[in-house]
């Protein structure tokens, strides 16, 4: 499976395809246009607050309280992509098929998510990050930078990740954002490979 991964028809096909395939989507399904909507409605909210030097408990509080709401309706959009561009995959095999496995006498891999014992989607993915995109080298170098500002701003980690309130530097405010952008960086990786796995799993059914 891994040199699978390594394909480059398949970064090709998932570039070509997103742009049009997520508008396409956006426009039929109201549920995504929903969470989108929430998104930026919390995302605006938080960074206005956050661009004031915050002094007192009742704007932590409310700071605390936005974050909160961003952080579960940005876990719902990075959830839906990921189901479907696994869809996605499993549609495109005739269109992959020659180029990818013509005169390929392999045998069939066998994991994928029919043979997974745990019969869990969620964990099912997981497991294939650890294994196809937490090592590769660009997931690394993301998982550095996150850690080394989690170790020179510990404040902006408390907010970020604990949604603890606390009053921030500017300092610290600049590293809030950068750690929210390396997690954005982070699961778009993540959702290419929800798009190969949906692939994979029908290639090997």
């Amino acid at each position: 499976m891994e040199e699978f991964f390594k394909k480059p028809i398949l970064d090709q096909l998932y570039d070509s395809i997103t742009e049009d395939f997520e508008q396409s989507v956006y426009e039929k399904d109201k549920m995504i246009r929903e969470i989108e909507e929430n998104v930026q409605d919390k995302g605006e909210k938080l960074t206005k607050l956050l661009e004031k030097v915050i002094s007192n408990k009742n704007d932590f509080d409310k700071a605390f309280d936005l974050f909160e709401d961003y952080e579960l309706y940005y876990s719902k959009e990075i959830a839906f992509w990921s189901r479907v561009y696994f869809k996605l995959g499993i549609t495109y095999r005739k269109m992959i098929l020659k180029d990818l496995f013509e005169n390929n006498e392999e045998e069939k891999n066998t994991n994928i998510f029919l043979n997974y014992e745990l019969n869990e989607l969620s964990e099912y993915i997981e497991d294939q990050k650890a294994k196809y995109t937490f090592g590769t080298k660009k997931y690394k170098e993301l998982q550095r930078k996150y850690d080394e500002i989690c170790e020179k701003y510990p404040n902006s980690v408390l907010v970020f990740e604990d949604l603890k309130p606390k009053e921030l530097t500017k300092d610290e405010m600049k590293a809030l954002v950068e750690l929210r952008e390396i997690d954005i960086e982070m699961g778009y990786m993540e959702k290419n490979l929800c798009f190969k796995l949906g692939i994979n799993e029908i290639f090997n059914f």
